[in-house]
């Protein structure tokens, strides 16, 4: 008994306070803002309160029950004395106003058992709101080409992981308040009768710390299993709903219905399993604690013949475990799901503290040029994309870049709207080196049409402003030099919705509504990057013509493979494996 006292002792201190606990509260200390861990230790306080309010709920029913069925015992000892301090004369208006005040005291513990679940789920949720938009504002600072290395459904799934953090916060502080309610109901155990409670902590022990270890162990690995699982299932419905037209063609739907099926198979066989473990504390807790209870009823009966003098302790005893154990089993519980949910706050953790850019709007003038200057670029991993590139760009100038597929052209245009920052060189503009404290103000200067135009699901008006101020007058008139407001006024005008990706436009009209989001705010610079690329020779010539056209006093930086596509280009510039190899 002795080997399992100890080692249950040493498996609780192990397992929950240094490995499990310490890793959760060191995660979290540097996730939190200070007024959050304010609020947290309001809400331990909060907690004791709790605590103090349910062991006495438990404690005063005893004394209650005593007086109630024996009026005698005012008559002498502790009762007594109560009975004359309050001044009271009958012993019938006693046993009454407290009654009454029982009554009064758990409708206060109901109350305030309501306000404390709702504050402590209002800062749960308000801790997921504040991890939930810090994480968004990081993805959208992070470097573009650690960008272009992740899988969007990374991305996705975090912020259902911080969901997940703010449910270990909540299982934190109901561990908390469960653990400080046992104490105190422990400690009036151990006064009223301190050997049986020493034996069944014994007991208690060695068993609590076998479930902790087998909770932990494996709740753990069902965790990172239904995390893998959600990451899985939400790639394969990215995928599925970006290549509707492509999978239908292929006959694909078995394809993704087994990818769909493996991951939603991993995520049910994680939660089974969790939600297995959980009931188990339960079950094998007021099994054994209420059997213990039992077996020292028929002990004392066996040895002494009669159990009456005993049965006021047994009494409270019953009353304290029917408390204690289900604290216990929540506590287990709690930490089942914590453990399950680890590794969704080692994965927010992660993505925390993953590398941010923060860029400011510092003026830029472009009056004259704009130069790199023995520029290279490097993504994360792979080789050199661009070896030391130099040329100029002269305000109005219409420079057409070529070049084979992999030669560095669209990678030359990320740096020149200032999406990359050169790995070595400089790119100036007017003299001023573009920087993280300038390229805001630099970008809103660019206008950007890329080869392939994403459209969400909305009207043409919010997919040309995209977050920029509301201007009709201005929406309008970007609608009209794109050439495609005509067609917008047989529809409903600003109001025409385009569907999902744009589904509900042709590849013209789409690419149109992108020259109209580049030119709403009347940037000095417009760029193509192979914008046109996808269109037929017809509808690519009558675009560029309209391009041409809204560019003509602006700078126009054109990427095609067709010559035919930048044959008014004044100026060209070809690229061949990352160098330029001509320029005029």
């Amino acid at each position: 008994m002795s080997w399992n006292c100890t080692w249950g002792l040493d498996t609780i201190f192990d397992v929950m306070n240094v490995n499990f606990f310490k890793h959760i509260v060191n995660r979290l200390r540097i996730l939190l803002l200070r007024k959050h861990k304010l609020r947290l230790i309001t809400l331990l306080f909060m907690t004791l309160l709790l605590s103090l309010v349910e062991t006495f709920g438990i404690s005063i029913i005893m004394p209650f029950i005593s007086v109630a069925s024996t009026p005698d015992m005012l008559d002498r000892g502790r009762y007594n004395a109560v009975f004359r301090f309050l001044g009271f004369t009958s012993k019938d208006s006693f046993i009454f106003c407290f009654g009454i005040g029982i009554i009064a005291f758990y409708i206060f513990r109901a109350a305030y058992n309501v306000f404390y679940t709702y504050i402590q789920n209002r800062f749960a949720l308000g801790t997921f709101r504040y991890l939930a938009n810090n994480l968004y504002e990081k993805y959208l600072s992070i470097p573009y080409k650690l960008y272009v290395q992740k899988n969007s459904s990374e991305l996705h799934t975090g912020i259902s992981h911080a969901q997940n953090v703010s449910m270990i916060l909540l299982c934190i502080m109901q561990i908390c308040s469960d653990a400080v309610t046992v104490l105190m109901l422990y400690s009036f155990m151990v006064i009223v009768n301190w050997r049986m409670t020493i034996l069944l902590t014994v007991i208690l022990i060695g068993l609590i710390a076998v479930i902790i270890k087998i909770i932990l162990k494996n709740s753990k690995k069902q965790g990172v299993k239904a995390a893998d699982g959600n990451y899985n299932l939400g790639r394969v419905q990215s995928e599925s709903y970006n290549n509707f037209k492509f999978l239908r063609l292929k006959c694909a739907e078995d394809y993704y219905m087994r990818r769909f099926d493996n991951a939603t198979l991993t995520i049910s066989n994680a939660q089974v399993i969790s939600t297995t473990l959980g009931a188990m504390p339960r079950n094998l807790l007021e099994s054994i604690g209420f059997s213990l209870l039992v077996g020292a009823v028929l002990l004392i009966l066996f040895r002494y013949g009669s159990a009456e003098s005993i049965i006021p302790v047994i009494a409270m005893y019953a009353l304290a475990l029917y408390r204690i154990l289900p604290s216990i089993n929540k506590m287990l519980s709690n930490v089942n799901q914590a453990a399950y949910l680890e590794h969704s706050l080692d994965i927010v953790y992660e993505h925390f503290m993953q590398e941010t850019v923060h860029e400011g709007s510092e003026p830029v003038t472009f009056n004259s040029s704009i130069s790199f200057d023995n520029v290279s670029f490097q993504y994360l991993r792979g080789p050199v994309v661009l070896r030391e590139v130099s040329f100029k760009i002269n305000k109005g100038d219409k420079l057409a870049v070529t070049g084979p597929s992999g030669s560095g052209k669209s990678t030359l245009i990320d740096l020149l709207i200032g999406i990359h920052k050169p790995s070595s060189g400089s790119i100036l503009v007017d003299g001023m080196e573009l920087n993280d404290g300038n390229v805001r103000a630099w970008r809103k200067k660019i206008g950007y049409i890329p080869q392939s135009i994403y459209l969400f699901d909305n009207s043409v008006a919010e997919n040309v402003v995209f977050g920029s101020d509301y201007d009709e007058k201005r929406l309008i008139r970007a609608l009209e030099m794109a050439n495609i407001w005509d067609f917008l006024r047989q529809k409903d005008g600003l109001d025409t919705p385009v569907g999902e990706g744009g589904i509900q436009l042709s590849g013209g009209q789409k690419q149109r509504i992108g020259i109209a989001r580049a030119l709403y705010n009347d940037p000095d610079i417009l760029v193509l990057d192979e914008a046109t690329s996808a269109l037929d020779n017809e509808i690519e010539s009558k675009i560029m013509d309209e391009i041409y056209d809204v560019g003509k006093n602006k700078t126009l930086i054109v990427i095609a493979h067709r010559l035919t596509t930048v044959e008014k280009c004044e100026r060209r510039l070809s690229m061949d494996n990352g160098v330029i190899k001509g320029i005029q």
